[in-house]
C-alpha cells in the first residue's frame, strides 16, 4: 500500500492511503488534509491512483504545485517523490500496484483486437523475447597452454 505522508513541525506524521479517490490537499475546510498556510489555496492539489500510476494535479493554485522541485500542473508520482504546496512537503512511500492477470489479459486482448491490432503470433513473439532463458548456458572451453 502507498501512502502520503507529511510531518508537521510537531514532528507527528500524518498518513493516508493513496487510493483512486483523490485526496485534496489545501486550506480550505473541505479538503482531506488542511494546510495552515496562506501561499496555499483553499484547494490547492490532489493526488490519487490511476491504474498502476500515482498522479498529482495541481487545482488551479495561485502559488503552483512542485514535484521534487519542479512546478507541475499534473505530474506521474513514484516513490520517493516530493510535493510541496507552499511551505507544506508530502511525500510519496510505499510500491505501485502491480497488475493482475486479468488486467494484463484484458490489456493483449485490446492490443490484438484494436484498429491496428497483433495477431497472435506476433504477440507470441513479444511475450516469448521477455521470458528469461531457462536453460544452462554449456561452459566455454578455455584453450590449452
Amino acid at each position: 500500500m502507498a501512502l502520503l505522508i507529511h510531518r508537521t513541525a510537531e514532528g507527528e506524521d500524518i498518513k493516508l492511503p493513496i487510493t483512486t479517490k483523490p485526496i485534496v490537499l489545501g486550506r480550505g475546510i473541505e479538503t482531506d488534509i488542511r494546510v495552515e498556510d496562506d501561499e496555499v489555496s483553499r484547494a490547492h492539489c490532489a493526488v490519487w491512483l490511476e491504474g498502476e500510476k500515482f498522479l498529482a494535479k495541481d487545482l488551479r493554485s495561485r502559488n503552483g504545485t512542485f514535484v521534487n522541485d519542479q512546478r507541475v500542473n499534473e505530474a506521474e508520482l513514484k516513490p520517493g517523490d516530493r510535493v510541496r504546496i507552499g511551505r507544506c512537503e508530502f511525500t510519496i512511500e510505499g510500491d505501485l500496484p502491480q497488475k493482475g492477470v486479468s488486467t494484463i489479459m484484458r490489456e493483449t486482448e485490446q492490443e490484438m483486437m484494436g484498429d491496428q491490432g497483433k495477431g497472435f503470433r506476433t504477440i507470441l513473439r513479444e511475450v516469448v523475447k521477455q521470458v528469461p532463458d531457462s536453460k544452462p548456458k554449456p561452459p566455454t572451453r578455455q584453450p590449452r597452454q
